[in-house]
């Protein structure tokens, strides 16, 4: 029972870790930006211009991607916090312990988004190089290096 109580704990947090997204992402601007974009779409000849058709619905998908991540993210926090609820009222370990199985999944998902968020600007899309070199201090430079080096291959960057 103590667990449940620490789990929504977790969870009221994870509710204000999802409105500082929310006002990260500003939703509402971007609900309108959809709106806009999807009546753009319904113009007439706007199928003519190809070049701007295309750039529109890229818009529109990126927009579209970021609600429906939110949306989602938002949805699955109400049913844990559901969830929790009525275990604190009726217990059952069973599914005490799968929801806090899924509380700790659900966390790993929202960190997920906000780094997404986070890497959202201009050129965050695009891939960087890396070079890494011992410079100066010997061998403990160069095994520094090395150890890096090791680390960014096990991550797949390289």
């Amino acid at each position: 029972m103590l667990e449940l109580e620490e789990n929504l704990r977790v969870l009221n947090e994870l509710i204000e870790k999802l409105n500082s997204l929310r006002d990260t992402l500003n939703i509402s601007s971007l609900e309108k930006e959809k709106e806009e974009l999807t009546s753009e779409t319904e113009k007439e000849g706007f199928w003519e211009d190809t070049e701007n058709s295309n750039k529109v619905f890229a818009k529109l998908k990126r927009v579209k991607r970021k609600l429906e991540s939110f949306y989602e993210i938002k949805s699955e926090l109400d049913n844990l916090i559901d969830m929790n609820k009525m275990l604190l009222d009726e217990y059952d370990e069973e599914l005490s312990k799968d929801l806090i199985k899924q509380t700790s999944e659900f966390t790993k998902k929202l960190e997920k988004l906000e780094l997404e968020t986070l890497l959202a600007g201009k050129y965050d899309i695009n891939n960087a190089i890396i070079t890494l070199h011992p410079g100066a201090g010997g061998t403990e430079a160069q095994d520094w290096v090395q150890m890096l080096y090791r680390m960014y291959r096990k991550m797949g960057y390289f």
